[in-house]
């Protein structure tokens, strides 16, 4: 399989959540994916990996239908209710906090996110090189950029 754009009519095929999304608007979001998924990734992969993405995008736009978009449409995402028979807990998300995501915790808020970046830690691991002392060092890998706190 070639390095071939991923279409809306694909995109619904894999994900029909979003089959109500136009042409126009799909395609909107496979461009924006097409930022985070390149040529170097295995071919087999590009074309999921690019649905995964723009799936991610439009459940937080909440653009589709399932449960998930449906959250982050209706505002629940920004809070988390816990209940234990009585007794109800709930934690509300600033924006300071919502804003101060780590790429990953961005992508781990869907499950296509999630999927992205199971592929993203297979794949794109980058070169090694250790910085600091032996007590002192951090991961250079490009999967663990955002994790380790070190890339700006």
């Amino acid at each position: 399989m070639p390095y071939t754009p991923v279409t809306p009519a694909q995109f619904r095929a894999a994900k029909p959540q979003f089959e109500d999304m136009t042409d126009q608007e799909i395609q909107a979001y496979l461009d924006l994916a097409e930022l985070y998924v390149d040529e170097s990734w295995p071919e087999r992969f590009y074309q999921p990996a690019i649905i995964a993405v723009a799936c991610h995008l439009a459940t937080l736009d909440g653009m589709g239908t399932d449960p998930q978009s449906e959250s982050f449409s209706s505002g629940a995402s920004g809070y988390q209710t816990i209940k234990s028979g009585d007794l109800t807990l709930t934690r509300f998300k600033s924006d300071a906090q919502s804003a101060g995501l780590s790429a990953t915790s961005w992508f781990a808020q869907t499950s296509c996110g999630a999927q992205y970046l199971v592929w993203m830690r297979m794949f794109k691991g980058g070169p090694v090189v250790a910085l600091g002392g032996p007590l002192d060092c951090v991961s250079t890998y490009a999967k663990d950029l955002y994790r380790d706190s070190w890339w700006p």
